[in-house]
């Protein structure tokens, strides 16, 4: 049996790689200063590869200040230097 030689990444090291372009399409959207957001880093579930869509990173946000919850979608890039076509909405 071959073994693929792809290294697996772990979404939530790929978030912190990330993080200002996550911050910044939340706070471009919904005009929140990116200070006052925080990535669901330490939560397990905070960071997540889509099931259906197995290239796409989902992260949650927390505004700090204002308590809303947001999800934000981004492809990875197949250079793995950059997320493409980030999405944001309010989740709660």
């Amino acid at each position: 049996m071959e073994q693929d030689n792809k290294k697996i990444i772990n979404p939530h090291e790929l978030a912190k790689i990330f993080e200002s372009q996550i911050k910044g399409v939340v706070s471009e959207k919904f005009s929140i200063a990116p200070d006052d957001l925080a990535l669901l880093l330490e939560d397990k579930d905070g960071v997540y590869f889509s099931k259906e869509e197995v290239d796409t990173l989902c992260c949650f946000v927390v505004g700090e200040k204002n308590g809303f919850l947001y999800l934000v979608t981004g492809k990875i890039e197949e250079s793995g230097k950059s997320l493409i076509n980030l999405k944001s909405d309010i989740v709660s």
